[in-house]
């Protein structure tokens, strides 16, 4: 299995825009969770699978750290890292970057896996071929230091 960080090229889009003339804080979540489509691609939960088997990944929890504006037309990348995975979730920790690779943005999820056919949805645990790729992206960027962002508390304090 190829175990390269997964890795979306952007280019901040017109729409993305608000009112203060930077890429808005919504564009930045539509950026993240993109890149985690192409993750699910990557290990197998793509389009057909997702079809057959009605089931996909819900987000149960989303941080995101804002560091950089950037503006129309801009490029950047998002590189994606599991951080962890068990039977049914993976945690995951993104970085938005410039075409300088300065850090614009990180990203924090927390993801399930979830089966609708019951027409409920339920969790349910991730197909063996997807397990073993998260597990192996995981192993691959094991050595790779722990974000500090993630260590930081949200609030004023």
């Amino acid at each position: 299995m190829n175990t390269e960080i997964p890795q979306s090229a952007f280019r901040v889009l017109p729409d993305w825009v608000d009112f203060n003339g930077h890429m808005g804080d919504f564009a930045y979540g539509i950026a993240f969770s993109r890149s985690v489509t192409a993750l699910m691609e990557k290990i197998g939960l793509d389009d057909a699978y997702r079809a057959e088997s009605e089931a996909t990944l819900y987000t149960l929890e989303m941080r995101i750290g804002y560091q950089r504006e950037c503006h129309e037309g801009d490029a950047f990348t998002v590189n994606t890292r599991v951080l962890a995975v068990d039977a049914k979730r993976m945690h995951l920790y993104q970085e938005m970057l410039d075409e300088s690779g300065e850090r614009l943005a990180w990203c924090e999820q927390v993801l399930l896996h979830v089966a609708r056919k019951s027409g409920k949805p339920r969790a349910a645990p991730f197909p063996a071929i997807a397990a073993a790729r998260l597990e192996a992206l995981q192993t691959a960027q094991r050595d790779e230091p722990y974000p500090d962002w993630l260590n930081r508390r949200t609030g004023l304090g």
